[in-house]
């Protein structure tokens, strides 16, 4: 399975800003002067912004059991992106905290200055969305060696056997005693029409790279200088490219209303990609996306019973798409 819903952090905020405040402390060697949360970007971590030294460090903290792995992953992604000209933070340490200070993972990065892309105006938001398409192809163009959503699997493994293992027992899942049908996930009489919308994936040849899988404008910074950096590698994955990139756009259209055509277009542009070719590949994302759906109930059946109505209603809706428009 692909997906591990993240948990959200226990630390106490007080608590968060005096381990925030001491571990910015020894990377400049002085001390804080002043520690504010960053409030309304996630609830998966605590972010701090820490001022000492003559600059600021973004302090991001979480006791959740695979925050390390997560940071560790970040702060890959984001130096592989840096070298095919994609802007984000410069990262200064990743670790764990002492287990008397409770044990949390922790990430320091730069501090950049600027405006959410979320909070800019319309017009402005669009160039944004035409950034992202150029980053997206210059992220894709990451070769990895594996498959998954960790960092071992980026760099060994084998990324067409990862994927065909992922299609494979999606597949093999779709049986008399499927627990999606008890879900209402899907009916006995739509099981076969999903078994054949996978195994028409699994004939398919697919290039394999660096996904981001969160490109939207709130993961974005404007600085001063209008220079567009990529914040936040938490989705990140080695997968099928373009189709989970677009696919994880699809679905967030789907969702959230975002983004729009005019956004999709201009991303589209950036990424340099005609509309004809991303109609003709639109049915392939939509069975991408339903995969993906349908790994998400069965990993939460198994290991999150408190998220499977949250997966299970999204699955409903991305097969109703599907089967209507097949």
């Amino acid at each position: 399975m692909l997906e591990i819903p993240p948990d959200e952090t226990r630390l106490a905020t007080d608590a968060g800003e005096r381990l925030a405040a001491r571990l910015a402390s020894r990377v400049w060697g002085g001390r804080a002067v002043r520690v504010r949360r960053v409030v309304g970007r996630g609830a998966v971590n605590q972010v701090f912004v820490v001022e000492g030294g003559g600059r600021s460090l973004v302090v991001r903290l979480c006791d959740a059991p695979h925050a390390l792995r997560q940071y560790e992953k970040e702060a890959w992604c984001i130096e592989r992106a840096r070298r095919v000209g994609v802007p984000g933070p410069r990262v200064f340490a990743v670790g764990t905290i002492d287990e008397g200070d409770g044990g949390a993972a922790y990430m320091i990065e730069s501090f950049v200055g600027g405006a959410a892309g979320d909070e800019l105006p319309a017009g402005e938001g669009l160039r944004v969305w035409r950034k992202l398409g150029e980053y997206a192809r210059a992220i894709h163009a990451v070769g990895l060696d594996g498959f998954g959503i960790d960092l071992p699997d980026f760099t060994s493994g084998d990324a067409r056997g990862g994927w065909l293992r992922y299609v494979d027992y999606n597949v093999e899942s779709l049986d008399e005693r499927d627990e999606l049908l008890r879900l209402g996930v899907l009916t006995r009489e739509q099981s076969p029409r999903v078994r054949a919308i996978f195994e028409g994936l699994r004939g398919r040849e697919f290039r394999f790279g660096l996904n981001h899988r969160d490109l939207s404008l709130k993961n974005t910074i404007v600085d001063g200088a209008g220079l567009i950096h990529l914040l936040d590698w938490g989705s990140a994955a080695a997968d099928i490219v373009p189709h989970m990139e677009l696919a994880q756009l699809l679905k967030a259209q789907m969702t959230k209303g975002e983004p729009d055509d005019a956004a999709t277009a201009a991303l589209l542009e950036g990424y340099g990609m005609g509309r004809a070719e991303y109609e003709a590949l639109l049915p392939e994302l939509e069975s991408v996306l339903l995969l993906r759906a349908f790994d998400l109930v069965r990993y939460a059946v198994e290991r999150r019973p408190d998220h499977v109505p949250f997966y299970a209603a999204r699955a409903r809706l991305v097969l109703a798409r599907k089967l209507a428009r097949s």
